[in-house]
């Protein structure tokens, strides 16, 4: 038997929502895969301590993309330093309903 979930519980998970996020690997990225990125703004920079850092900003459908692109980062031999969900202000009044 299933036990439901109150909905003040559910509007509190954002996983399931499209997000804006700001993720930063060590490195640049390889022209030929920024294409899977199109929709991302992608720049490389100095960061803190690193030399070369690439940040990725935008809007991701869910959870399950920020996986998929975590995962390409990944076997993309970069080290992700950060990733950052930033909450928009429509984000926060609609968690408050």
């Amino acid at each position: 038997m299933e036990v439901p979930v109150p909905e003040e519980i559910i509007r509190q998970y954002l996983f399931d929502r499209p997000g804006f996020y700001q993720i930063r690997v060590m490195g640049e990225i390889d022209e030929r895969w920024l294409a899977y990125l199109e929709c991302l703004e992608i720049s490389t920079a100095p960061w803190g301590k690193y030399h070369q850092v690439t940040q990725i900003d935008g809007y991701l459908a869910d959870q399950t993309a920020l996986s998929g692109l975590l995962d390409l980062l990944t076997d993309l031999g970069r080290v992700i330093l950060t990733v950052e969900r930033i909450e928009m202000d429509e984000e926060i009044e609609e968690t408050q309903r």
